[in-house]
């Protein structure tokens, strides 16, 4: 098996991998699952499959997908101005996750057959406080981490605890032990990191790895898309029309304030070069990019004179307008714009 069999989200395979979902899903969960084949390939397979299912299993998702697949629904079209519109789909779960809310479990053998032991045996992948599990030489773990400090890097401290059982029959005992997970600045969501011999021990195996993946929680402002981070900026029509200033919290904590000048429509994205997440060394250092997608919010009522104002506002002249034209526009915004009564000042 190579990288090449990993499943691509083209409209065809995806929908070949679940449109008979869950029974497709299932099928190939179960056989990609990390504690059934832990080679490279396996984990990317694995992710691809959760990846499609968790697109053409939200309606939403599945219809900007028919339309403009994956290249669109995760870097958005052209709009045919020179900007991108739409897009920006992170997968931004584990797919051990999207692995237990189907099945039930984080088990691949539960989730064949349900088997009672008095013994928790070498395999099971989950969260600290999932149940037992059986079988397998290799325990996966989810252990959750903010985006700033995959951005920033940081140490991570887990208890795990390790079963020991001495003879066949006896005893189990059970051995608190602490590990450390050095998250690097940049780290990837998915990223492993492998304890050799860590795993539970019984008479006649080796104690296999324990594996813990790092699991990007949500973030209420951002979400990932490789190195770069994709803010979406919810804005008036008129913002969009004649320019704003977008103002928040970079995920290093710097205050921003990001000028926009230039006309934008719904979907339009501004790049903000180096305020993204950090880069790993190998990628070449540095920072990614901060994309500011436009979400624009048009009016749901207009009166007849806002229409025949907006009407006007488009007919006037952008260039060499007449005198007369000049002067009615200048009257009309001293009057909008007046201290007193001008209504865009918030004048009675």
């Amino acid at each position: 098996m190579t990288s090449e069999n990993c499943p691509s989200l083209t409209p065809a395979h995806a929908s070949a991998v679940v449109s008979s979902a869950p029974h497709r899903y299932r099928k190939l969960s179960l056989k990609y699952h990390p504690d059934k084949d832990d080679s490279a390939d396996a984990a990317v397979i694995f992710a691809r499959v959760a990846e499609a299912y968790d697109v053409l299993s939200t309606s939403a998702l599945k219809a900007t997908f028919d339309v403009l697949g994956e290249q669109g629904l995760k870097h958005g079209a052209p709009d045919g101005r020179g900007g991108t519109k739409g897009g920006h789909y992170a997968f931004e779960v584990s797919p051990v996750s999207v692995f237990e809310t189907f099945h039930g479990t984080t088990n691949p053998y539960s989730a064949l057959i349900d088997v009672t032991n008095a013994f928790e045996k070498l395999g099971r992948t989950g969260s600290a406080s999932a149940p037992d599990g059986d079988d397998g030489q290799q325990r996966t773990f989810d252990v959750a981490v903010s985006l700033e400090e995959m951005h920033a890097g940081c140490v991570k401290r887990v208890s795990h605890v390790r079963k020991t059982q001495s003879v066949v029959g006896g005893a189990v005992t059970e051995e608190t032990r602490a590990l450390t997970l050095k998250i690097p600045p940049g780290c990837e969501h998915g990223r492993r990191f492998v304890f050799e011999n860590e795993g539970n021990a019984r008479p006649g195996l080796r104690p296999g790895p324990v594996v813990y993946v790092a699991q990007a929680t949500k973030h209420a402002t951002f979400h990932r898309r490789g190195d770069d981070l994709v803010y979406v900026a919810r804005r008036s029509l008129i913002d969009g029309l004649c320019g704003a200033t977008v103002a928040l919290t970079g995920i290093d904590g710097k205050q921003l304030s990001i000028p926009v000048e230039e006309i934008v429509d719904a979907g339009s994205t501004k790049v903000v070069r180096g305020e993204g997440m950090a880069r790993r060394p190998e990628k070449g250092g540095g920072r990614g990019d901060l994309l500011v997608v436009f979400d624009l919010v048009f009016p749901k009522t207009l009166s007849p004179t806002q229409r025949e104002m907006m009407r006007a506002a488009f007919f006037f002249p952008g260039k060499n307008p007449s005198k007369e034209a000049q002067k009615a526009a200048t009257a009309f915004l001293l009057a909008a714009n007046d201290g007193v009564k001008g209504w865009c000042t918030g004048g009675k």
